[in-house]
């Protein structure tokens, strides 16, 4: 089901939160939680909830074993068998069909015969999202960071929170864990004030930019090969603009509809494009995802003392993460070589510390590294790098959409000008003031008149 939709705004979303608040008994909240986050899931596919009760199962018995277990070997073995399951899980649905084409290409190449069967597997929306908190659940808990769960309602719901099942932010236990065990009673019209801001402003990037970009750039990528430098450039600012109001957008949403169900889930964006440095870039970007590789891949292969295969690994498969194509793992391993080079080159006193030159320069190569992030195949990504940096090409004449380019400069206005919502409200201490409502509730009049052509939000393959 999708955010900004009539059937999410005017029907689920009263609902499943007026029920929330109408229930008394905390099980009956939780179980109603947990009900109406199953029914948001499977009105996309009723068959794949199986596959996110299965998620719940596993790592609920296995926190509940863990704990059990004094022995260390035996903790161990339990562990692996649970990652395994988690991971095996969602390798298959994730990676089979990019396994078996890998596969049916050597065998091609070789003449070595059939390669494997070429199911049509279809990708569940949200499976890497809910497997990794399911993960994170399971690790802190074999790390004895925190205690297992008891309750099995309170899990289910924690697994299957609708707000942020989807896409994020990825939600660890120990950070909604005392408010799962005491739920607040009463409704909270300052919760109900946030709640609507953060939606609201999280529907506009959506909406009214991202959508936007994304009617006019979609064209020119299916047309790639046939741009000129300036337009390819142009294009790729604006999927910078796109991927990041859509992602953006979503997590604000959620970060909104938990605050209406009485929930404070995480910042997952800040600023991004204002970043000085690569590093500073993913301190930024999906901070949430940043987070979970450098506490659970990252430091256990060896952090800093062992920084360059720790790193790398960890880039690669963060990239292999976000779609089952070798360009997510091109482009994971573009930014883990940044982020090398950035390490190197900041020992060097030399090196300009302009911020206006570094920010720019953040900017420039991140918008490059899309390039391998929205193609589908290394032969498209290529063509797009190739049109760039075609140094005579910038000066031929072209056809600029100017649409576009006004669309791109509200983005930088927005993160220029705009402070962090989240930061201004959670850090600065603002309170929505009613100039703002009035803002934004026209703009949410003119989103919803938008309804009748939904996009679906580009981390849902995710």
């Amino acid at each position: 089901m999708l955010f900004p939709t009539y059937i999410f705004v005017f029907l689920f979303a009263p609902v499943a939160i007026g029920g929330f608040w109408l229930i008394k008994h905390r099980t009956a909240r939780l179980a109603w939680l947990a009900l109406m986050s199953y029914i948001f899931y499977g009105y996309w596919e009723w068959a794949f909830t199986s596959l996110l009760i299965v998620s719940t199962i596993i790592n609920y018995f296995s926190g509940l074993k863990l704990a059990r277990i004094s022995n260390d070997r035996a903790r161990k073995a339990w562990f692996c068998l649970a990652m395994i399951v988690n991971l095996g899980m969602l390798g298959f649905f994730k990676y089979y069909m990019l396994f078996a084409r890998t596969i049916d290409s050597i065998f091609g190449w070789t003449n070595a015969g059939q390669g494997l069967p070429n199911w049509n597997i279809i990708l569940p929306i949200g499976i890497s999202f809910f497997t990794f908190q399911a993960m994170s659940y399971t690790i802190d808990v074999y790390r004895r960071d925190i205690k297992p769960t008891k309750d099995f309602i309170e899990f289910a719901a924690y697994i299957a929170l609708f707000p942020q099942l989807i896409a994020g932010p990825i939600v660890r236990y120990r950070e909604i864990m005392e408010t799962l065990k005491n739920l607040p009673r009463k409704f909270s019209s300052v919760n109900l004030n946030l709640g609507l801001f953060y939606f609201s402003t999280g529907l506009i990037r959506k909406v009214l930019i991202a959508d936007q970009i994304a009617a006019i750039i979609d064209p020119m990528f299916a047309l790639s090969g046939t741009l000129q430098p300036l337009e390819a450039w142009l294009m790729m600012i604006g999927y910078s603009f796109q991927l990041y109001m859509d992602f953006s957008g979503y997590s604000l949403m959620a970060i909104g509809l938990g605050h209406m169900l009485g929930f404070k889930f995480p910042q997952n964006f800040n600023n991004p494009y204002t970043a000085v440095s690569i590093s500073d870039f993913w301190r930024r970007w999906h901070m949430t995802l940043s987070r979970w590789l450098r506490d659970y891949l990252y430091i256990p292969l060896g952090g800093r003392d062992n920084r360059y295969v720790a790193l790398g690994v960890t880039m690669l498969l963060g990239g292999l993460w976000h779609g089952a194509e070798w360009t997510f793992m091109v482009w994971g391993l573009y930014h883990g070589i940044l982020l090398q080079l950035h390490h190197h080159l900041k020992r060097y006193s030399w090196i300009p510390r302009n911020v206006i030159w570094a920010k720019a320069g953040t900017f420039i190569v991140a918008t490059v590294g899309w390039v391998f992030f929205r193609p589908p195949t290394f032969a498209e990504s290529f063509g797009i790098l190739g049109k760039m940096f075609d140094i005579p090409g910038l000066f031929a004449q072209v056809s600029i959409n100017y649409t576009l380019v006004f669309l791109i400069l509200v983005g930088f206005a927005w993160e220029y000008l705009i402070p962090n919502e989240v930061v201004y409200i959670r850090e600065k201490k603002a309170k929505p003031l009613v100039a703002w409502a009035i803002v934004l509730g026209l703009l949410m009049a003119l989103c919803v008149l938008h309804f009748s052509q939904p996009a679906p939000f580009i981390y849902y393959q995710f």
